[in-house]
């Protein structure tokens, strides 16, 4: 059997140097590379809930400001519509 890297284990709080076999440390290895991958993987998901979070909140945003804008130019609308129908009156009356 041919060691090829010697690793530290740490285990209660006393290093230890251990000698692995290679297919152990392609297995170590392969382990190492599968959580790094996890862990981007989540950083990636935690990244995409925020921004669709963020998206959800500026539309949520955008609605309320028309809904309240609709009722202001509502108002606008109806107090100055007797205001149209006079000059349309008076103008009328001109020609």
């Amino acid at each position: 059997m041919r060691f090829v890297l010697e690793v530290l284990a740490v285990s209660q709080k006393q290093l230890d140097l251990v000698q692995l076999p290679e297919y152990e440390m392609e297995k170590a290895y392969e382990a190492v590379l599968q959580k790094i991958a996890q862990h981007y993987a989540y950083e990636s998901d935690v990244r995409k809930n925020a921004r669709q979070e963020q998206q959800k909140h500026i539309r949520e945003a955008m609605v309320k400001g028309y809904e309240e804008m609709s009722q202001i130019n509502l108002t606008i609308c109806s107090e100055c519509l007797h205001v149209e129908y006079e000059a349309e009156h008076v103008t009328g009356r001109m020609w």
